[in-house]
């Protein structure tokens, strides 16, 4: 009896080897076809502009940089002058205490808010829609209004005079004027924030309060250890992205006071602003805004630091 010797089969030539090896190639162009936007769209608004900054920040970039295209390097030169100047030392300052203040603030109000908008009262459906009106009018508008009420006969002065309390113009006195421009910027992102924390609340569970207060646990302690750590990824985004915008204020300062008086309400932001687009210095320019990169990384290393230190507590 004799056996029909047969060949080995090679590797990867089946049907179903064909087939696997062909939903592996589908399934990575898929993720490819996803990804080819979103790493164009990071290096083209991002790492081009970031780059751009830093060659900036190290050139003597004028005006006629743009014709020629010459920019002479120059180094740490542009830092070295913005360091020199008055303002710089005033505007940190002020930089870090309207961040620092504005951020707490609207994370206390607007959590206050947020659980007032989650009881029942007169008024409960539409307020919060009501509320929202200020976010969305543009931050110069904004500005404007609050900078006819603040001034010396505007309708703030008006009112104290009737209860007869001592008046001032408000954004013209340099010891008033940033505390006005910090309670502005937290009028204006107040809606924000408690219309996302009022959402968030709802996803707090229910039966977990219940609980705690058929415990004997106090309004604060359910609000610390229930519904403070329920929403916190919420809370921590929110923090993100006001820290970025109150660094980067500019607008809503320009619109106010310029800032004046006597620097008073100088920030980063408007000092780049001006050496760009008024003295047309645009390596003092792009220094300014190293300077406020630099000021942001060192919040994202603290926020980093801070949720790890959390996330290990909780474990």
């Amino acid at each position: 009896m004799t056996s029909v010797a047969t060949a080995p089969k090679r590797p990867g030539t089946s049907v179903s080897g064909r087939f696997g090896l062909t939903l592996v190639r589908r399934r990575n162009l898929e993720l490819w076809a996803f990804l080819v936007p979103a790493i164009v769209f990071f290096a083209i608004f991002f790492l081009f502009p970031l780059g751009y900054g830093v060659f900036m920040s190290t050139t003597d970039f004028t005006t006629g940089t743009f014709i020629t295209g010459e920019a002479p390097f120059v180094g740490f030169q542009n830092f070295l002058d913005i360091f020199r100047a008055d303002a710089t030392g005033i505007a940190i300052v002020n930089t870090l205490t309207i961040t620092v203040v504005a951020v707490s603030a609207e994370l206390v109000i607007g959590l206050a808010l947020a659980l007032l908008f989650t009881r029942r009262f007169p008024g409960s459906r539409w307020l919060p829609a009501l509320i929202l009106i200020p976010w969305l009018l543009p931050a110069v508008v904004v500005a404007t209004i609050w900078k006819s009420l603040l001034a010396g006969d505007g309708a703030i002065n008006d009112v104290l005079r009737t209860l007869g309390l001592p008046t001032n113009a408000w954004l013209a006195d340099p010891t008033t004027a940033l505390a006005c421009v910090i309670i502005v910027a937290v009028w204006a992102s107040l809606p924000y924030w408690s219309t996302i924390l009022a959402a968030a609340l709802k996803q707090v569970p229910v039966e977990h309060l219940e609980a705690a207060s058929l415990d004997g646990a106090g309004a604060g302690k359910r609000l610390l250890h229930i519904i403070i750590p329920s929403i916190w990824p919420v809370i921590s985004v929110l923090v993100v992205m006001s820290v970025v915008f109150n660094l980067l204020i500019v607008d809503l300062v320009l619109a106010l006071t310029q800032g004046g008086p006597a620097n008073s309400t100088m920030t980063l932001g408007v000092l780049s602003y001006r050496s760009a687009f008024q003295l047309f210095e645009f390596g003092h320019a792009g220094a300014y805004g190293m300077l406020l990169l630099v000021i942001s990384l060192g919040f994202a290393i603290v926020y980093t630091w801070l949720s790890a230190r959390r996330e290990r507590a909780e474990r």
